[in-house]
Order: structure tokens, then sequence, then C-alpha cells
């Protein structure tokens, strides 16, 4: 009896579940004011290779986008009221993720949705064959009266435009794109005749209405280039129990994000010898009283730049303290208030440092500071405003892409 041998080959049928993408494009960039619209440019593309039957199209259900605002706190510092929204997930949905065939954008997130835009439909019923793609557009505002992106010690504030769509028969497939937003607290874009007159910059007599035109992002920062342009020179007296020590002269005292706080501080005018002296950019993070963990519980403060001098001998100094892009504005929240100080730190002589002449010969002289001074510390602080800077500008200091790329 002859046998045969039998090779049955088995052939797995292609899976193109993960051959379709999605592409959100933020058309201008990952920074946006509160009050300007964010503008996407979401592509739908199917990447799979060429089949031999001509029906291998890949069907899209629906796809939806929302843009979101996600508040975390710190269970230590901050009392939520609601208990049952934990730090991990802010909406844990019904089920595990991978049977949801809702568009469910803050199902996983961390912290609380504070803010939820209406969802706007892309498309229903999508048929997209190998090679083929679609682009969408996705047009949101961002409110006015929007908190800022912040990474606090205590308080978190994120932004994420949610991005879902489902294949027919499968589950909700999620593109999540993180932004920033820079608060317009003190700022407004709509202004009167009389607030117009006194506008800096150049304006034409011949335009009938001005801002004409002008998008809502140049109106805003057109308000806060009116707001920290402006001089308002202060004149301070710093004193202790034993006298005068110097007069310190700040030129304003609200500044736009990336700028340099420029103060001069005139020692003839004191009868204390002043050592040195320290300035400090500090952030104050206060948590309001009802959600409050401890009701003796004090605000935080973070440094972010410092300047220090010696200034023994010194008639006259100086300082420039950089303001980093990566900070949010000046902002409150119904749970949390952030504020910017000036901290200065003077230490002074307490018994006097002999002062040498200068020298009245060519050639100068070499002084020998005193080995051992008495000393005591003085703190003053002093209040700033923060306000918004250009989205590209702060772009720059911002590790966010403006092109996220994802697969369905």
């Amino acid at each position: 009896m002859q046998a045969y041998n039998c090779l049955i080959h088995f052939y797995k049928r292609p899976d193109f579940r993960h051959l379709m993408e999605v592409v959100c494009d933020l058309l201008k960039g990952p920074v946006y004011l509160a009050g300007e619209e964010v503008t996407c440019l979401i592509t739908f593309s199917n990447t799979s290779p060429t089949p031999l039957s001509s029906d291998a199209g890949c069907v899209l259900a629906w796809a939806s986008a929302q843009l979101n605002c996600f508040c975390t706190v710190s269970d230590s510092k901050v009392a939520i009221l609601d208990k049952s929204v934990t730090r991990k997930s802010s909406n844990p949905g019904h089920g595990p993720q991978s049977y949801q065939t809702s568009f469910q954008p803050t199902a996983g997130e961390a912290g609380l949705a504070v803010l939820s835009t209406p969802t706007k439909i892309l498309f229903c019923d999508l048929t997209l064959h190998p090679g083929e793609r679609r682009t969408y557009s996705y047009i949101e505002t961002v409110p006015h009266t929007a908190s800022p992106t912040y990474r606090g010690t205590s308080v978190k504030y994120s932004y994420k435009v949610s991005i879902g769509t489902q294949r027919l028969n499968c589950p909700t497939s999620m593109l999540r794109v993180p932004i920033r937003v820079l608060s317009i607290a003190g700022c407004r874009a709509d202004s009167g005749p009389g607030e117009r007159e006194d506008r800096l910059g150049p304006t034409s007599p011949f335009l009938e209405e001005e801002g004409v035109g002008d998008s809502p992002a140049d109106l805003i920062m057109q308000s806060v280039q009116d707001i920290t342009s402006k001089r308002r020179t202060s004149y301070f007296n710093i004193a202790n129990s034993r006298g005068k020590v110097c007069k310190f002269c700040l030129y304003k005292r609200s500044y736009r994000l990336g700028e340099d706080i420029v103060g001069t501080f005139d020692f003839t005018v004191g009868s204390v010898q002043c050592v040195q002296y320290s300035v400090s950019l500090q952030l104050r993070e206060g948590i309001e009283q009802e959600y409050r963990v401890k009701e003796d519980q004090q605000d935080k403060l973070v440094t972010h730049s410092k300047h220090h001098e010696v200034c023994l001998g010194f008639s006259h100094s100086h300082m420039a303290l950089p303001i980093p892009l990566q900070l949010a504005p000046s902002f409150s929240t119904p749970i949390c208030s952030v504020s910017y100080i000036l901290h200065f730190e003077f230490v002074t002589s307490v018994a006097g440092v002999v002062s040498q002449p200068v020298p009245e010969e060519e050639g100068g002289s070499e002084w020998q500071g005193p080995s051992k001074v008495d000393i005591e510390t003085m703190v003053w602080d002093l209040p700033i405003q923060l306000y918004p800077t250009y989205p590209n500008h702060a772009a720059q200091a911002s590790q966010l892409q403006h092109r996220i790329l994802g697969s369905v």
C-alpha cells in the first residue's frame, strides 16, 4: 500500500487592527491663551498593504473630540469633597477599558475633570480603503475663566484634547493630546474708547474702528502689553530698628513671563551698613480655607530664581532677576491661589565696618575685608503680578509636541 505525505499549510489572516493611523496636528502649537481657539487637523489614514480582494476597506463607526481640564490634588494637603474620586482615575467607567464602545474621554485619567467642552462629532460611518486618508478640523475655544496649566505641590491642572474613534465591532480607541493653557486673570480683551486712547503702540487716525479683524489672542496680548509696559516707579525705604539700610527702586510691579525684574539699591542714604543682600522670586501656593486638611495649614513657597550680591562698601547696586517661561501666571481658583513675591534678605553689620577711603594716587590699593563681623539678618516680601506672554514664546520652554500620532 502506497503512502502519501500530505502537507497542510495554515495561513494566518492578516490583522489590520493596528494599521489605521490617527494624526493630530496643532496648527498654532501646544500653548494657548485662555479665550483663544484651539485648532487641530485630525487625519485618519488606512496604512494597510494593498490586499488581493477589492472590498478590504476599514470602517470607522464614528469619531469625536473634546477638550478637558483635569485637576489632581494631594490628599494630605487638599480635602476633596467627592471622596469617590481618586487621584488615579477621575472616571473609572463601567467595566474594563477594552470593552468600552462609547466615547468616554475622562475614563482612566488622573484627577477630576473640572472642564469639559461639548463633544463635537467629526464623522459617522467612514470607510477607508488601503492608502486612503481623510482630514477633519476640530476647533474649540478655551474659556476666558479657565485655570492655567499648573504643576504645584498640592494642586495640578492639566489640559488634553481627547480624540476617540471606533472601528466596526472593535472597542473604542483614544488619542490624548496634551496642551498648555495660560490664564488671563486681570486682562480684558475688549476695551472702551477711553482705554484705547491710552493704549501703547502705533495708531492710525484713518481707522474708524480699531481691533477689527484681530484675533482674540492679539487682543488679549495687547491688553497684557498695556499693563506690563507702563512704568510705575516705586521707592521703598529699607530700615530696621537701628536705622535706615538703603532705598530700593522698582520700576514696575507687573511683568510678563520671560521678562527680567530690574531694580536698584541706593546705600548712600542708609545709616546702617549692609554687608550683603539677596532677592528671590518665590511662588506662593495657598489652599482655600474650606479645602484645607488642617486649619493652621501654611502656604507653600517655592523659589525659582535668585540674585545674590556682596555689597560691603558699595554706594549703589542693581539686580536683574529673570522670570522663567515655564511658570504659570498669577491666578486663583475655588481650590487654590497662586501668587508671586520678591523675597529680600539683608545682612547688616551691627557695629559697623571701617570704610577705606578712595586712594588719590594712581594704581589704586588693595583692601582686605574684616575677618569677623557681627551681623543680623532682616527679611522683607514684596508682592508682584505675573501675566502671560505670547504663546509661541512660551512654547520655546515647553516640551509638548504639536504633532501626535496614534493607532486604531
